[in-house]
């Protein structure tokens, strides 16, 4: 029997003020909560079926929020302490010793268009490739995808700011580790992505939040 594709899912728990912040600030923390447990469900759903899945939560004390808000399906992990790099470190590097997965895609929930059929391309190419990276147009990315292989690609990288992308990849070149880059999808992350990929939320949601 094959070993699964294990999804990490990298989500901060749903507490109004400490979600999508800069958002936030154009649409206020409430529309700014609503939008982003949609956003997080919604990305859960596409995630294969196949798939294991495994959430990430941050704060750590927030299992029974998070939980509440994704059911059942996932694992739930706290991401425990360090920056988005030594927390994602930890997940693949628990994941890989572990056996219970052979290849970890990471996700957030901020890429609208991220769907079943690109997270079924990722997971091809993995049987090729040592990653496979989805950049994100504002200099991030949406997706990292990678088998067992060196973990130090996640050290060192300046996170939040717009070369995280440009940094990841080069890391993993000056590995030696091959890897293979997916389409160049959006964020959303701010009044003027939410204006770009407005057509992708559903209505009811925009309604809720006051966007409609």
């Amino acid at each position: 029997m094959s070993v699964p594709t294990k999804a990490i899912l990298m989500y901060r728990a749903p507490i109004e003020g400490q979600v999508k912040k800069r958002l936030a600030r154009s649409i206020g923390d409430s529309a700014a909560l609503a939008l982003y447990r949609w956003m997080g469900t919604r990305q859960l759903k596409a995630i294969p079926r196949d798939w294991m899945v495994e959430t990430r939560f941050t704060p750590d004390c927030e299992r029974i929020r998070t939980e509440e808000w994704l059911g059942s399906r996932p694992r739930y992990v706290a991401q425990g302490a360090g920056d988005l790099g030594e927390r994602m470190r930890r997940a693949a590097k628990t994941s890989f010793e572990s056996g219970d997965s052979q290849k970890v895609i990471f996700l957030g929930a901020d890429c609208l268009a991220l769907d079943e059929m690109i997270l079924a391309k990722a997971d091809s190419v993995l049987n090729e490739k040592d990653f496979v990276v989805g950049p994100a147009l504002d200099g991030g990315y949406y997706l990292l995808g990678m088998r067992r292989g060196d973990l130090n690609v996640f050290d060192g990288v300046n996170w939040g700011s717009s070369t995280v992308f440009a940094e990841t990849v080069g890391r993993i070149q000056s590995r030696g580790a091959s890897i293979k880059l997916l389409e160049t999808l959006a964020d959303v992350d701010d009044w003027d992505s939410l204006q770009q990929e407005k057509a992708r939320i559903d209505p009811d949601v925009l309604r809720e939040s006051g966007l409609d």
